[in-house]
C-alpha cells in the first residue's frame, strides 16, 4: 500500500497544476491496485466541482474514454460511486446485467472486471477513481477492502491539491485586481492633471468611457495610459 509520505507529495509537489495532479492521482491509483490484485490494473477517475467543468483523467486512452462516457450515457461505476453506497464492482462484465448501455463499452475496450470507488471530499466537490481489469474475478472482497484504505489516502491528498489550486486561484485574482486598481488610479491622476479635477470627477469620466464603448474600467484606463508621449507605466507586481 502506498503510505501517506508517498501519495501526498506526488500530488501536490509532483504537479504543475490540478490537472496533472489528477493524472498522477490515476497512475499512482493503478500501480497501487495491480500489486495489490496481481494482474494489471488501469484506472480513471472523476472530478466534479459546482460551476466548474467536470474534469476526467486516466492512465490511458481507454479508460479516459470510458471516465467521459459515462456522463454521456448517465451509468457506470463512476457514477454509481458517487450516487449510490460509495462502492460498485462488476467482477464478470459479460454476465452481469447492470449498466445496459455502458457495460457494451467495457467489453469493447476488453475489460472484465470494474471497480468504482467514491473519494471524500469537501461539500461542493465529488471524486471517485475507476478501476479497470482484462481478468474477471480481479476485485475480490479484500482487493476491495485495500483498495478503500486507497482511496481515504488519494482523498486527503487531492483535498490538499484543491486547496492549493484555490489558493493559487486566489493569488492570481488579487495581483489582477492590483493592477487594475494601480492602472486606473494611475489614469486617474492623468485626467485629474489633464482637466484640474477631483478624483471622483476622473473616475466618473472613466465611467462614462466604459459604458459607452462596452469595456471594462481597467481597459479603459490601459488606453489612457497606451497614450502618455512615455507610454503605460508598468503596473505588474512580482509574483
Amino acid at each position: 500500500m502506498v503510505g501517506v509520505d508517498g501519495l501526498i507529495p506526488d500530488l501536490v509537489t509532483g504537479s504543475k497544476d490540478l490537472s496533472d495532479s489528477l493524472e498522477i492521482l490515476a497512475h499512482l491509483g493503478a500501480a497501487t491496485l495491480s500489486r495489490l490484485a496481481g494482474v494489471p490494473i488501469e484506472c480513471a477517475l472523476v472530478l466534479s466541482r459546482a460551476k466548474r467543468s467536470r474534469s476526467t483523467a486516466g492512465t490511458g486512452t481507454r479508460t479516459a474514454t470510458l471516465a467521459r462516457l459515462e456522463k454521456e450515457v448517465g451509468e457506470g461505476p463512476l457514477t454509481e460511486a458517487l450516487t449510490g453506497t460509495g462502492t460498485a464492482a462488476m467482477n464478470h462484465v459479460a454476465s452481469d446485467f447492470r449498466w445496459g448501455r455502458y457495460r457494451r463499452h467495457l467489453q469493447d475496450a476488453g475489460f472484465d472486471s470494474v471497480l468504482g470507488l467514491r473519494l471524500s471530499l469537501d461539500e461542493g466537490t465529488e471524486a471517485a477513481l475507476a478501476f479497470f481489469a482484462a481478468s474477471p474475478q480481479a476485485f475480490p472482497l479484500h482487493v476491495i477492502a485495500e483498495a478503500r484504505s486507497f482511496t481515504d489516502l488519494a482523498s486527503r491528498g487531492l483535498r490538499l491539491a484543491l486547496e492549493l489550486e484555490s489558493a493559487s486561484t486566489r493569488a492570481s485574482d488579487l495581483q489582477s485586481a492590483l493592477e487594475s486598481r494601480t492602472s486606473i488610479d494611475i489614469a486617474c491622476g492623468v485626467i485629474m492633471a489633464q482637466n484640474r479635477c477631483s478624483y471622483n470627477d476622473a473616475i466618473a469620466i472613466i465611467a462614462k468611457a466604459s459604458s459607452h464603448r462596452n469595456i471594462k474600467l481597467r481597459k479603459v484606463a490601459e488606453g489612457i495610459l497606451a497614450n502618455l508621449p512615455g507610454g503605460a507605466p508598468d503596473t505588474h507586481f512580482e509574483h
